[in-house]
């Protein structure tokens, strides 16, 4: 098994590894310890049953079985080709998924089973170098701001979800701007534009100001990667170090992708809980 890396940011291919056939603990440790370090692993040419796509997913945590799609499934599909797809055509902004719950989810795996031509690419964010490339004096005015977090299954994934359009039921959490990530200890910037519906102490405009000035950083090429899909990639990254985004494909050509979200351990939660009192 070897490591080459992806970007001088961040994110790693690994090489010599058939993810359909079973490995030992040795290859589960050097994984778990790639991931550590590079916060995105790439393994090309998988041919995986969901079976075995869950065996290498859960090395990093329990599936998350919250939200709309996974009550009672171990995986989802992101397609425009399957009649139980989600979030299938159009872009999507950079963002960290389930952000509107008290514990985001700590990581996600993807599996592409089909993919377009063109387009239809994933754009990766180090958003702990976007905290560390912010002016001086924008890290001292969001220092102990918050962001209400929100939203809404049945609306429009490709828009951000507003408060006063959310059902009551919306799952919604505040966070702070800028929070811990686990795995290094290190500021992540905690902004997200497809659901952040409100800003502690700011008037909507200004909430938007500012939104759209972190989201600057965030996009920012020199801290990112972008992923060009094959048929047969596995993607899996940490969740809080990294914000995903997605470009515009033809939506007559089909894309799908077996998603795995990975969430946070019961002693990962405590901890956590016990950090935020």
């Amino acid at each position: 098994m070897k490591l080459l890396p992806l970007s001088p940011a961040f994110g790693v291919e690994v090489t010599g590894l058939d993810l359909a056939r079973p490995f030992g603990e040795d290859t589960a440790v050097m994984l778990r310890r790639a991931y550590g370090e590079h916060r995105l692993l790439l393994l090309r040419d998988q041919d995986l049953d969901q079976a075995a796509q869950l065996r290498f997913a859960t090395l990093f945590g329990p599936v998350s079985h919250r939200g709309a799609f996974m009550k009672e499934a171990d995986a989802s599909h992101v397609s425009n080709a399957r009649p139980d797809g989600i979030l299938g055509s159009g872009v999507l902004h950079f963002h960290s998924d389930h952000t509107f719950f008290r514990h985001p989810l700590k990581a996600i795996c993807l599996h592409a089973l089909e993919v377009p031509s063109a387009g239809g690419d994933t754009l990766f964010a180090d958003v702990l170098a976007a905290y560390d490339h912010l002016p001086a004096a924008l890290k001292a005015r969001i220092a102990d701001l918050s962001s209400l977090q929100l939203f809404d299954y049945s609306g429009d994934y490709n828009r951000r979800t507003l408060e006063k359009d959310a059902p009551a039921d919306a799952p919604r959490c505040w966070h702070p701007l800028v929070r811990e990530e686990p795995e290094s200890g290190r500021k992540a910037l905690f902004a997200h534009m497809h659901t952040t519906a409100a800003i502690s102490g700011l008037t909507d405009a200004e909430a938007d100001a500012l939104m759209e000035e972190l989201a600057a950083f965030v996009a920012d090429p020199a801290i990112g990667y972008r992923h060009v899909w094959r048929a047969g990639d596995v993607l899996l990254w940490n969740n809080i170090a990294l914000q995903h985004a997605r470009t515009d494909f033809d939506p007559r050509q089909k894309r799908t992708l077996r998603r795995v979200p990975i969430a946070i351990s019961e002693a990962e939660a405590r901890e956590e809980t016990a950090q935020a009192a």
